[in-house]
């Protein structure tokens, strides 16, 4: 019998090498090379000569695109309406985030509904998805349950009962029973969804797989996971905090750049229709060094609070801790600070922090933390009633942002006053024109709050 070859297999990305390397020169993960037995060819893999029938192109206009709704309005707007029969989805996060919850309450919504849906878990026992069944408030005749990890059995459950959905939590617990490596390798991942996904499009199963993420927030497993399936979703929250942002990076069947808001309670994931008003439901009376930021989640716009505390430092050496931002554009806006109205941060300490647990990546929050660092820093209250958005440049301008006027809009439905804006090169001069108060310079916002008068 012919030696076996083996292979050294990066359990992070996917990338293979010969011999073994303590660090990945493909992702750059340490320690994650594990040797494998090259694997056989899996026989199913064994093309199909007979059975293939080409459908015409005209014909395929005929065919229109069906939408199965998963019962949260929230997830179908990430999902451009709803499911589309067939598909293959993947859902990530980190641990205990609320992936499984979300996924059940899909499963028995759907079920409730007249559809019949199967949850598949590897992680649990059918004892716990009970429990958890119980306390969601889903049982139904028509939510099927089972618990295994051999996807050729899983396989064979879905073509029987022939599901509307199905669930697999999680793809890095499944295996292959034709394959000898463990668990959760990178071959097994692989062929596990490569079985499952032909099955999906076989029966026209909606699938979704639950997938876990690696320490830097990326889904784990090979790449070529996420080429495989038909959209990739990411469930995200900070600990601690009961917002949870669904988010599609990948979507063969509606847009990317759609978020859904769910809070999570003691009765599962519920939607959050209007995420701006809860966000700013408990928000105090005017105070020192907090500003309500316009912004945007994808497509939607998003009123969230700014808080910022600027205190002295008597050590010599000023610390700057930032939650919910990117460390560096703050500490660019502290530069701009100094730079153009004079204000010395220097030795001071520096806290920043978005309420509600969100985490914000877009440049629009520039002018809302410069305004509530220097509210803070001069001790002097911006009003409850003003919302600010708006990039900064170098050399203190503040720069356009797409959709001025749906940020604006936002903004007076919620009953504000005042909005500190850059000007938009399209922009209608009717509706909002009292509201939208354009600024074109750090320094003639900071004029226009009244808070300082920068020095020439």
């Amino acid at each position: 019998m012919p030696k076996r070859r083996s292979k050294f297999v990066c359990q992070e990305c996917g990338y293979e090498s010969a011999q073994w390397l303590g660090r990945c020169p493909n992702c750059g993960a340490f320690n994650t090379l594990v040797e494998e037995l090259a694997e056989e060819a899996v026989p199913e893999r064994t093309l199909r000569k007979e059975g293939v029938s080409p459908v015409p192109a005209p014909q395929l206009r005929r065919r229109p695109l069906q939408r199965l709704p998963s019962g949260f309005g929230e997830l179908d707007r990430v999902l451009g309406g709803g499911f589309v029969p067939g598909s293959v989805s993947i859902l990530s996060g980190e641990p205990g985030i609320g992936k499984s919850t979300l996924l059940l309450q899909v499963a028995g919504q759907m079920a409730q509904g007249g559809q019949k849906t199967l949850y598949v878990t590897g992680e649990e026992s059918l004892e716990q998805i009970a429990l958890r069944v119980e306390r969601l408030g889903v049982e139904d005749e028509g939510l099927l349950v089972l618990a295994e990890t051999d996807v050729t059995a899983i396989g064979a459950a879905i073509e029987t009962s022939r599901p509307t959905l199905a669930v697999v939590d999680s793809i890095q617990a499944a295996y292959h029973p034709l394959l000898t490596s463990s668990p959760g390798s990178v071959s097994q991942v692989r062929e596990s969804a490569a079985h499952l996904l032909r099955i999906a499009k076989r029966t026209g199963t909606v699938l979704v797989l639950v997938g876990h993420v690696t320490k830097e927030g990326f889904l784990a497993g090979p790449k070529v996971l996420e080429h495989m399936v038909d959209a990739v979703l990411y469930l995200e929250g900070e600990a601690g905090y009961a917002l949870r942002l669904v988010r599609a990076t990948k979507n063969r069947f509606g847009p990317t750049g759609e978020v859904g808001v769910f809070r999570l309670n003691e009765k599962g994931l519920e939607e959050v229709p209007n995420p701006s008003e809860w966000l700013l439901s408990e928000r105090p009376q005017p105070a020192t060094g907090t500003v309500v930021a316009a912004l945007m989640e994808g497509h939607r716009p998003l009123l969230v609070e700014v808080q910022a505390l600027v205190a002295p430092n008597p050590f010599g050496m000023p610390r700057r801790v930032v939650t919910g931002l990117e460390i560096g554009r703050v500490l660019m806006v502290l530069a701009l600070l100094e730079r153009h109205l004079r204000v010395r941060f220097s030795d001071r300490d520096v806290f920043v922090n978005i309420v509600g647990g969100l985490r914000v990546t877009e440049p629009a929050a520039d002018l809302p933390v410069a305004l509530a660092l220097l509210s803070s820093r001069l001790d002097v209250p911006i009003p409850s009633n003003v919302v600010a958005f708006g990039e900064l440049g170098l050399t203190g301008e503040v720069r356009p942002v797409p959709q001025g006027e749906v940020r604006v809009r936002e903004a007076k439905r919620l009953g504000f006053a005042q909005c500190l804006g850059p000007p938009e090169p399209k922009r209608r001069t009717s509706g909002h024109q009292p509201l939208w108060q354009v600024v074109s310079t750090l320094a003639e916002a900071v004029q226009r709050l009244g808070l300082i008068r920068p020095t020439k």
